[in-house]
């Protein structure tokens, strides 16, 4: 009763007020949330406690909106930062069971990102040292986040940086595949929860510290040796797979590099003081081992925490379009080599800030773009083959994660939930948001659609539909993306979205709030 007093007293103070109109939103959405929790990790939590803390959430950010309001005035471009560690707990068996359980850690698993705010529109843009995050896991975790910022969960990136030394989540696959009791699922969920509150603090600590941005600089540079593509084509058409680590296979380093971008971009957010923020962006899937137990952030970690070492610069790394492009030409796998490599994109990121051009802030607009990707034909991705596979005692368990993800995903258009594309623009700034493994193909004909712009692509979304390939890898010989590809073709589909998110920019279209 006491509960329902205090929100009964809160709504009506908040549809009164321009500040906590949207924490009105923000708590009322909570309820819905806390079942949604509840729904992931089953009888281990109870939906009451979540709720209550959701509520004490809103109200802490309504605090938070007001002093932010006032500090912005209604005026310009405003930015704060925020980092958490979100390392799992050794020794417990989270995630997917891609790789082993992780019993050291060289290295923390980090979620950093921003929160932006101007007159008109506010977002988030964060980044997870994770493998991947899928479906509702994906979803519950944006919505956390966008909570906690005061923002809907729309205007919120959420992007893996791709380490295979870190865990890939979802929920949904584990529900289809694990008993209400395994391990693993209990884990997993638990982690998730941890996770979301974890992030929901730094945000919120992250609102007592906004900064003006007065200029945005733009720069990119080539990076030598480091990428590489992972579908070399053979001279009699057949398609020769090269992944991350070739340390034996050599041969493999003497095939072409083959198609990637060389470059990396960079975004700088300033004012009269210098940077506050600088994001920078490469395709590439960003380790350089993986399979031993180590927790690590790897290349894209080392170079953060290098850049963070010799300045004050709040860094942001994001992999971009690199379902088809890994270290592998050049990686043998050892330690020596990854620090080769660490340097060798990081002379690059550093050139690329060398040469930053600046230029004027401008409004934000923020577009989405839904769309409902295809379901494959083929026997093998149907939802009775898979099934037949989860009650199948013999199948193995790289069988058994493989049916529960595709049934995962075939449940999810089943509930014609459409996947999210987004696209943050300031002036001539562009940074587009999708999801899956995207083939470097779409950056590159991303940035072929706005010559005239400074296009930065980030991958790694939602992944509940696995690698996101150009039409011609479902008859290709050889390969190993197509077998990962739980949509079907949509090359078509997929450009002609990301066509729109570039173009379209007037602000009924854009989404401006």
């Amino acid at each position: 009763m006491f509960l329902k007093l205090l929100l009964e007293q809160f709504f009506r103070q908040s549809t009164t007020n321009a500040v906590f109109a949207p924490v009105h939103l923000l708590v009322y959405g909570s309820f819905a949330l806390s079942n949604q929790a509840h729904y992931l990790l089953s009888e281990h939590i109870e939906w009451k406690q979540i709720a209550m803390r959701h509520l004490a959430l809103a109200l802490t950010v309504a605090g938070l909106l007001q002093s932010s309001a006032e500090l912005q005035g209604g005026e310009g471009l405003c930015v704060t930062t925020f980092s958490a560690d979100i390392t799992p707990p050794l020794g417990q068996p989270v995630g997917l069971g891609f790789i082993p359980v992780l019993n050291t850690a060289e290295h923390p698993l980090l979620a950093r990102g921003i929160l932006l705010q101007d007159a008109g529109t506010s977002c988030v843009i964060c980044t997870l040292d994770w493998m991947e995050v899928h479906n509702e896991s994906y979803d519950f975790l944006r919505q956390q986040i966008g909570e906690a910022a005061g923002v809907p969960a729309a205007y919120v990136a959420l992007h893996c940086l791709h380490q295979h030394t870190a865990p890939a989540i979802s929920t949904a696959a584990q529900r289809l595949q694990l008993s209400a009791t395994d391990p693993r699922r209990i884990a997993s969920a638990e982690y998730l929860l941890d996770v979301s509150r974890k992030i929901g603090a730094a945000i919120q600590k992250s609102q007592q510290s906004w900064q003006k941005v007065t200029c945005i600089g733009t720069g990119k540079a080539r990076v030598e040796r480091v990428a590489s593509n992972r579908r070399i084509a053979l001279a009699d058409g057949s398609i020769q797979g090269r992944g991350s680590n070739t340390g034996s296979s050599p041969q493999l380093r003497e095939l072409e590099e083959g198609l990637i971008d060389p470059w990396v971009r960079t975004i700088s957010l300033e004012n009269t003081d210098g940077a506050i923020v600088q994001m920078h962006y490469y395709a590439s899937h960003p380790q350089s081992f993986y399979g031993d137990g180590r927790a690590s952030y790897d290349v894209p970690g080392m170079i953060r925490a290098q850049l963070e070492r010799t300045g004050t610069v709040f860094q942001l790394y994001v992999t971009g379009c690199g379902g088809d492009v890994a270290f592998g030409k050049y990686n043998d796998g050892s330690r020596r080599t990854r620090l080769q490599l660490a340097a060798r994109l990081r002379a690059g990121i550093e050139s690329s800030i060398a040469g930053l051009q600046q230029h004027s802030v401008e409004p934000m607009e923020w577009s989405t773009e839904r769309v409902r990707l295809p379901f494959r034909n083929d026997d093998k991705f149907s939802a009775m083959h898979n099934r037949r596979i989860l009650d199948d005692p013999q199948s193995s368990e790289s069988q058994r994660r493989k049916a529960a993800i595709c049934l995962a995903w075939i449940e999810r258009c089943d509930s014609d939930h459409p996947v999210e594309l987004s696209c943050l623009s300031i002036g001539r700034v562009k940074m587009l948001h999708l999801p899956g493994e995207p083939f470097v193909q779409y950056q590159l004909a991303a940035q072929q659609m706005q010559l005239d712009r400074f296009v930065c692509v980030a991958g790694y979304g939602d992944c509940g539909m696995g690698y996101i390939g150009g039409d011609r890898i479902f008859t290709d010989r050889g390969g190993y993306e197509q077998t990962y590809s739980f949509a079907g073709p949509c090359e078509k589909l997929f450009s002609a979205a990301i066509h729109k998110l570039l173009t379209d920019s007037s602000p009924a279209e854009s989404g401006r709030k």
